[in-house]
């Protein structure tokens, strides 16, 4: 008997789908609000939650990763209304099981039903054959856990992995996670697509023989040599050459190259992980990258949340990283002050991980003599942009109507360019202008439809997913 959750503030459908449910044999649980059901989540060992898309305080869609990494990691499916095909690739892509559409079906539910918790008997029976090493990453945030536990999915597999994130996030750090924790004994070697020449990528990657060009004064393997029986880690795969993907699709689908001067072919084995930062799919689209070389790396997909998305990792990361940097200078840890972290979880973090530590040794600098990090001791332009952000909420808050006299001279006040090398591109400013109307115009639709999403689609023209997006997007909340 499975325990369930119904997240939904319709009481028709609520009551129609709890039927269908106990009709089963099942235990069902009724929840009208996100905060209702994070308190249903607490005391229940929930296996498969069915969430509303439309809910008085947010949308099913931004909360869905947080149920997923709820203590028992039940199963979502979410309410959609029927013909919603927008809505239904949408609940797919944040990670939901299946969708069901309303009016209920009853033969739908049961099908679904039997299938979702069918899944969850065989996941419990295959467990892993070992703890799974975290290799250094850091954070417990819902974003986290969700990535780690793909990963330990991921890692468990021989298929080939694209690793999806900004700059910054720690590609690299995931994909030697997923090589140690694959248990395969071999090698890990890393190949960054963007550093190199195609004429020195060529002898890097398939090795080459004495002689073959002017400065070969030795034969030398080449990585992929070096990788049999391991890993290939190739960071930023889309900026490979074309060329290069040509030669790199034969690799992969024979095992077999020819080092650049050798009339031998060499034989090796691997699994390749590729990361990037950019939308691979649309590469292929604009003709910008192979679409038979992108489909024989797309076996599994990571994808790394930016430090933004998981702002609750932000004091576990700051401990870490200081008493690492102390420990290399040889100095008693400091105490963390509240608004150095206020500063921290501010902070937009553009450049993720890789500027978070930069900004903790600078900080640590700044405050070697001193018994605590202060928000004083940050890097001056982090501290600047916090200043600026929060003035621009606050702001935002004073004029939330339509765009005028008081919308303008929100913009005005929030764009301070008390410099010449402050004042920025005219097409900065246009986005920024756009961004402020395109959320003041959000405010306003919502008050003006009272918190109605039916009526707030129909007035503004918008479908509901791009109206949910849009919310998001603006971090509008519904009342």
């Amino acid at each position: 008997m499975a325990q369930i959750l119904i997240i939904d503030d319709d009481p028709d459908s609520s009551h129609t789908l709890r039927c269908i449910i106990e009709r089963m044999g099942h235990q069902c649980f009724l929840a009208r609000d996100i905060i209702g059901a994070l308190t249903r989540l607490s005391e229940l060992h929930c296996d498969l939650i069915f969430l509303d898309t439309n809910l008085p305080d947010g949308d099913g869609f931004s909360h869905i990763e947080q149920f997923l990494s709820s203590p028992t990691q039940p199963e979502v499916v979410i309410l959609i209304e029927e013909g919603d095909a927008d809505g239904a690739a949408l609940a797919i892509a944040n990670g939901a099981w299946d969708y069901v559409s309303k009016p209920i079906s009853l033969h739908n539910v049961q099908l679904l039903l039997q299938r979702t918790l069918t899944y969850r008997a065989s996941k419990k029976q295959n467990t892993p054959r070992r703890a799974f090493k975290h290799c250094s990453i850091i954070g417990e945030s819902p974003a986290i856990r969700t990535c780690l536990n793909a990963m330990n999915t991921v890692a468990a597999s021989r298929s080939n992995v694209i690793v999806y994130g900004e700059t910054g996030t720690g590609k690299e750090l995931f994909a030697r996670c997923i090589h140690k924790n694959g248990g395969n004994g071999g090698v890990l070697v890393v190949f960054d697509c963007a550093s190199l020449p195609k004429h020195l990528a060529e002898s890097t990657l398939f090795g080459h023989t004495k002689g073959s060009f002017t400065s070969a004064h030795k034969s030398r393997d080449g990585l992929f040599k070096l990788a049999n029986r391991g890993t290939v880690f190739l960071d930023e795969i889309g900026e490979l050459d074309l060329d290069l993907q040509k030669s790199l699709l034969r690799v992969l689908q024979e095992y077999k190259f020819r080092p650049v001067g050798s009339d031998n072919e060499v034989y090796s084995k691997f699994r390749v992980i590729a990361a990037t930062n950019k939308d691979l799919r649309s590469m292929v689209e604009e003709g910008r990258f192979r679409s038979d070389l992108y489909y024989r790396l797309n076996g599994h997909t990571l994808h790394i949340p930016p430090l933004r998305k998981r702002a609750e990792d932000i004091p576990l990361l700051a401990e870490h990283y200081m008493e690492n940097i102390c420990r290399e200078y040889g100095v008693p840890f400091k105490k963390i002050a509240d608004d150095f972290l206020d500063v921290l979880k501010t902070y937009s973090w553009p450049g993720n991980v890789r500027e978070f530590i930069n900004a903790m040794v600078v900080a640590m600098d700044n405050a070697r003599e001193g018994d605590a990090l202060l928000s004083q001791h940050l890097p001056l332009d982090i501290r600047v942009s916090v200043v600026r952000e929060t003035f621009r909420s606050r702001q935002d808050s004073l004029h939330p109507g339509l765009p005028g006299p008081a919308g303008m001279s929100a913009f005005t006040m929030t764009a301070p360019y008390a410099r010449d090398k402050d004042l920025p591109s005219l097409r900065e400013v246009r986005a920024l202008v756009t961004g402020q109307m395109e959320k003041l115009y959000m405010h306003q639709l919502v008050q003006v439809c009272a918190n109605d999403v039916r009526s707030a689609c129909k007035r503004s023209g918008l479908s509901r997913t791009r109206f949910y997006e849009l919310l998001k997007k603006h971090a509008i909340t519904l009342k």
